[in-house]
């Protein structure tokens, strides 16, 4: 019988459509949560929520907005519908808002200077950090997205739960689609001294799915590929444009 792939059996990827978002302010139901890279209603009191923890800009691209809405909002209808990192983007009909993945935090922001990719790592902050990263990508400005969940690796919290999780440490992926993930993880445990594991993940499909996580030997960064981590810079007229928008929007009958 012919093996497996772990890249088919351990990452799975969903297709999603992003659509435009517009819409008036209105408090979303819990039944409402945006799926992974999913559109968030647009509104004024969404871009106020953001807004109270900074929006910031990226420093290569003049559409692109990243935020985060707090799980501890009110009203507690619109934090349970809608948490986590927040991006807004600006394309030929307006802006839209999308949520990478509902009640996780960005970890990871890499861009593609030459084109229009986006990769968003996440994890869910809420409490003790999550036990997996989301890794988020789109081409097309989250028109369309792929999601893929790297669940951490058993060598953590063993043998009894201490809250230990990796961290992003690099990530870079070719033209030719082929790149990896570095993470580490900080170990206290009792009787033991302190050290710092090391693990990657794997992609040869350009961030659609992920292979297992494989232990390093020490620390080590991905092979150069096309992607930068996302440097964030204030934003001030973009963030005003934002505003205007959804006010236009807002006003009309």
């Amino acid at each position: 019988m012919r093996k497996r792939s772990p890249f088919i059996a351990v990452a799975s990827t969903a297709v999603l459509l992003a659509t435009t978002g517009l819409a008036r302010d209105t408090k979303p139901a819990p039944e409402d949560e945006v799926a992974c890279a999913g559109a968030a209603p647009l509104t004024e009191q969404l871009v106020n929520d953001a807004a109270q923890l900074g929006l910031k800009g990226v420093a290569t691209r003049g559409d692109l907005l990243v935020g985060k809405l707090s799980y501890l909002r009110e009203p507690r209808e619109a934090a349970e519908a809608a948490s986590g990192m927040v991006l807004f983007i600006k394309g030929p009909k307006g802006w839209r808002a999308v949520i990478p993945r509902h009640e996780e935090e960005e970890v990871g922001l890499y861009v593609t200077p030459s084109s229009r990719k986006v990769i968003v790592i996440t994890q869910r902050q809420i409490g003790d950090p999550g036990q997996s990263f989301t890794v988020v990508r789109s081409d097309d400005d989250f028109a369309t997205a792929t999601c893929a969940t790297l669940g951490f690796p058993r060598d953590l919290n063993q043998p009894t739960w201490n809250g230990e999780y990796l961290e992003v440490h690099d990530l870079d992926i070719s033209a030719r689609g082929r790149g990896m993930l570095v993470g580490s993880a900080g170990l206290e445990r009792t009787d033991e001294k302190p050290r710092t594991l090391w693990f990657s993940y794997a992609t040869r499909d350009d961030g659609r799915s992920w292979g297992p996580p494989r232990r390093l030997v020490k620390q080590q960064e991905a092979p150069k590929g096309m992607l930068v981590p996302a440097s964030l810079v204030e934003a001030t007229a973009l963030e005003a444009d934002l505003r205007a928008f959804v006010s236009r929007a807002r006003a009309e009958p």
